[in-house]
């Protein structure tokens, strides 16, 4: 059943086969998990967002109407979950313990000489640092490789609006990136 489209998954699951959804879950969990972290900066609370979108996602179900993609839709009820999470804490985690990784990791190699996974916490280090939409249209735009079309549809932005917000989001980024490598985010760009 896991490599099934979700349009027939969806199908069963309107048919009865309430056990069909667990194949959504499954297929759709990680990047869920990924874009509420982008914008809770907290695993616990991206965690929670996660699971409250997907418990939105299949009460609602009968609204879906396929006009978009099953993941665009369950995108965008992340993202206003995520953010109604934050409006109700008010306040944004960073860890400390990942921003003393990137000082040592800098301190002991330069950066033409980062491993792969030193750039991968170097690069989610700075989208964490990133403001809520930001890092969730890069998140969606670079890793999902949704459309600026699809980002419209879950964020409930403009088609302008998104590339504006993207452009912004992308400087930004590079200059968070520049802060982490002391200068050197060129380096770890171009790689």
């Amino acid at each position: 059943m896991d490599n099934q489209s979700d349009k027939i998954v969806l199908k069963q699951i309107k048919q009865g086969d309430v056990s069909a959804y667990s194949v959504l879950v499954n297929r759709y969990r990680n990047m869920a998990f990924t874009l509420a972290a982008s914008i809770t900066k907290n695993n616990e609370d991206a965690e929670e967002v996660a699971q409250d979108a997907f418990v939105k996602a299949y009460k609602n179900l009968g609204s879906f109407k396929g006009k978009s993609k099953f993941s665009t839709w369950l995108y965008q009820i992340v993202y206003r979950t995520a953010l109604s999470k934050m409006r109700i804490k008010k306040q944004q985690v960073q860890s400390i313990d990942e921003k003393t990784i990137v000082d040592v990791n800098l301190n002991d190699k330069q950066p033409d000489n980062l491993e792969r996974s030193d750039r991968k916490k170097i690069i989610k280090i700075a989208i964490n640092q990133l403001k809520e939409d930001e890092s969730f249209l890069l998140i969606l735009y670079y890793y999902q490789e949704l459309s600026m079309e699809e980002l419209a549809e879950a964020t409930g932005y403009s088609v302008s609006n998104v590339k504006v917000k993207l452009h912004r989001a992308r400087k930004n980024m590079y200059e968070q990136l520049q802060v982490l490598m002391n200068g050197q985010a060129k380096s770890l760009i171009q790689l």
